[in-house]
């Protein structure tokens, strides 16, 4: 029996690495700090606990033989699980857009049975259009790219060519024009480009308060405080050209107190 195998272990008088070895084969948890005493300790308390349950299962199956197979039962090792395929189709009408980086994207789709039987006769189409700063209605597409796919389930990159873009997807068919079958979702291609904040802030060092106003508009008072803080304090003519010079940097936000 199990419990007797691992007194019979510690009356050999083991190391403190044969300990640990053996106590990590029968599941125990140990830790790293533990000493020699504590790894003996916990191997009899493992002992006692398998000497309960065989107690347990002696009373609840007489026969020997029985309390045999239910003990080896209990330390059955169970194999991983096998691996599952997923399926080839969902038996659904769909069509997804993704955007991958500022020029590629990745559509995918899948058919139901029903279209399937309807589409054998036809030729499908995928078109990739580019919607941005437009309200799509099917026929107004800054550009539009095609290829042709057949009635499994699949997918298609498509180089785009303009990062920041808006992008949809759709299928369908021609016949008396284009037939849409089912169109994706829109996205909206990474940029590759820098963005430029919209507002400024500018400090009122005079009345401590800070401003934040948009880039192309300035108020004013803003000018008039940009001009008479520095340029209040050049002395001379104030059509000079150093004057001049201070105050055009003064208006374009790139002069810094």
């Amino acid at each position: 029996m199990e419990k007797e195998k691992i007194l019979k272990f510690l009356e050999s008088s083991p190391t403190i690495q044969e300990l640990r070895s053996y106590a990590k084969s029968l599941g125990l948890k140990l830790r790293r700090t533990m000493k020699k005493r504590d790894l003996v300790k916990i191997l009899k308390k493992k002992a006692k606990v398998i000497e309960k349950k065989d107690e347990v299962v002696y009373q609840e199956l007489p026969s020997s033989g029985n309390i045999q197979k239910k003990h080896e039962e209990k330390h059955e090792i169970h194999s991983k699980p096998e691996a599952y395929n997923l399926p080839e189709s969902y038996n659904k009408d769909r069509i997804v857009l993704l955007p991958i980086n500022p020029k590629w994207v990745y559509v995918y789709w899948d058919f139901s049975d029903n279209t399937k039987r309807k589409m054998q006769k036809h030729e499908l189409k995928l078109r990739l259009h580019d919607v941005t700063n437009i309200f799509f209605n099917g026929n107004n597409a800054n550009l539009t790219k095609e290829a042709s796919i057949n009635l499994n389930p699949g997918n298609w990159y498509f180089e785009v060519d303009f990062a920041g873009a808006n992008y949809v997807a759709e299928i369908g068919y021609y016949t008396d024009g284009f037939k849409r079958l089912m169109i994706s979702n829109i996205i909206t291609t990474p940029r590759n480009f820098p963005v430029f904040a919209k507002h400024e802030t500018w400090a009122d060092i005079s009345k401590s308060k800070r401003r934040v106003t948009p880039a192309h508009i300035r108020s004013s008072s803003e000018n008039a405080f940009i001009g008479s803080s520095r340029v209040s304090s050049i002395q001379g003519n104030p059509s000079s050209e150093e004057y001049l010079k201070i105050l055009s940097k003064h208006l374009s936000g790139r002069f810094f107190l």
